[in-house]
């Protein structure tokens, strides 16, 4: 992205770069009501590749926004998402079907949406905290480097006694002795 002082977007430009996680949220939602209500507007005047445009633009949000959920954040995240993929496939739906009237819909599921980002921007104005080195999310190379310290743990454990779960000296897997799951061959 190339930022000029002279752009008529450079006010939008700092916006962006200086926004905490919640406000760029926020403001990503407001452009796809605005979005929204652009498509409905040029539909009503008969403009429909027009509308069909500003339908694409507010959709291409509502993507972004449901591949930024985390997918490991629980049944919050899951319900958020959920609500996110019934927007993305209504505006999919309302176009196919040339339903634009529909739009009234997801422009109040999103106007609900904004005004839960709107509070959560007032109740905290600054960006949370990130998470400490031990709090972090594990990736793929912190999960090998794991592996690699557990795989040199575990010709260490070999050698220890039996736990109630874990493996004889044949290398068959075995249960505890209350019922637990057998592998043994």
């Amino acid at each position: 992205m190339t930022f000029s002082t002279d752009s008529p977007n450079s006010y939008l430009e700092t916006e962006v770069l200086t926004a905490t996680p919640q406000k760029l949220q926020l403001m990503m939602i407001n452009g796809a009501i605005r979005y929204a209500y652009q498509a409905q507007q040029l539909h009503d005047q008969g403009e429909k590749e027009a509308a069909w445009e500003k339908l694409l633009r507010c959709r291409e949000i509502v993507a972004l926004i449901l591949s930024n959920i985390s997918p490991d954040g629980g049944q919050l995240m899951k319900d958020v998402a959920g609500i996110y993929t019934f927007i993305f496939r209504e505006l999919t739906q309302l176009h196919a079907e040339d339903e634009y009237h529909r739009l009234d819909g997801v422009i109040k599921v999103l106007d609900e949406e904004r005004q839960t980002w709107e509070e959560l921007c007032l109740q905290m104005p600054e960006a949370p905290e990130r998470p400490s080195q031990q709090e972090r999310e594990i990736t793929s190379s912190d999960a090998e480097e794991i592996m690699g310290k557990f795989d040199a743990s575990s010709e260490e454990s070999s050698a220890r006694s039996s736990t109630s779960y874990g493996y004889d000296n044949g290398g068959d897997y075995y249960g505890n002795n209350s019922g637990g799951i057998s592998f043994d061959a």
